[in-house]
């Protein structure tokens, strides 16, 4: 177990590889660890980096101010401590938040954002507010609950992995969960993402059968299209469907994620959007442009 001290807070966190940092950044529920399988194939050629959000897995849980703005400040301060000047950031739901926030306030400090199943705008789970509901979705000690049944649909190739996925909904206190959903919902990225500095390419990723983000949420927003090349200093910005999947593409088929994700992080930036490469063509579509 690696760790660190933010603010007096525990910050755990693991590191796979050598070459440049790709950080790792989990939803709302799980931890670091859904992302080992992903980070252990692009370590081949990134040095991996993945934490847990204070209130999450194994670092501090203490609950009080935990949102998107601490966790920005928390992403801030943890690439300060172990000396990242610059890195390409994968976010998972409240992970993609975080991502686009933090590479607003400080473009300077990132290359590449890959978004995974990420609400643009978090009342988009307005649905899902009603008094318990969105508690029980976001994780609970009771194994009957949405959030879990969930969980246990989803093909996890490391039953070790699979097995801490469960632990760590499960553990998941009411304090950190509400806090977390006050934060999302009052969270709305579309002005960020018009801010987001143009040399910063984006490819968003979703589920085609995401039951909790679905993947037509990413299209209603037109501003978003970008098919200009990218020598005229528009970066296309592009979203891909993962057919069959649903909230953790990278769970239900890592190989195949993974493989993008190499795609789009070495890509040349005149060679975006990516092409949809033969050897995960079939797991994966190319949709459109956002």
């Amino acid at each position: 177990m690696s760790a660190l001290y933010l603010d007096n807070r525990l910050v755990h966190y693991e590191v796979f590889g050598r070459g440049q940092p790709v950080i790792f950044l989990h939803s709302w529920v799980g931890s670091w660890r859904y992302w080992v399988s992903t980070m252990d194939q692009v370590s081949v050629r990134y040095r991996t980096y993945a934490l847990d959000f204070w209130g999450f897995g194994e670092s501090e849980r203490n609950y009080q101010d935990l949102g998107i703005t601490t966790f920005v400040q928390m992403l801030h301060g943890f690439m300060d401590d172990m000396g990242i000047r610059k890195a390409n950031l994968v976010g998972h739901g409240l992970g993609g938040m975080v991502a686009v926030r933090a590479a607003q306030t400080s473009p300077e400090r990132f290359t590449r954002l890959l978004l995974v199943a990420t609400p643009l705008e978090g009342a988009i789970l307005g649905g899902l507010t009603r008094r318990g509901t969105f508690s029980r979705l976001l994780g609970s000690s009771n194994p009957s609950t949405t959030w879990t049944k969930l969980i246990r649909q989803i093909p996890v190739d490391d039953s070790e992995v699979q097995q801490e996925l469960y632990e760590d909904t499960d553990s998941l206190s009411e304090q950190v969960i509400s806090s977390v959903q006050k934060s999302i919902m009052e969270t709305d990225l579309r002005s960020s993402l018009r801010e987001l500095d143009e040399s910063i390419p984006v490819l968003a990723v979703y589920g085609e059968k995401d039951s909790i983000i679905p993947p037509d949420h990413a299209q209603t927003y037109p501003f978003l299209r970008d098919d200009r090349p990218y020598e005229e200093g528009h970066p296309p910005h592009q979203l891909v469907l993962f057919p069959g999947a649903n909230h953790f593409p990278f769970l239900e088929d890592s190989t195949a994620f993974s493989r993008m994700v190499l795609d789009f992080m070495m890509s040349k930036k005149e060679d975006l959007p990516i092409a949809i490469k033969e050897h995960w063509r079939r797991r994966v579509s190319q949709h459109e442009y956002l």
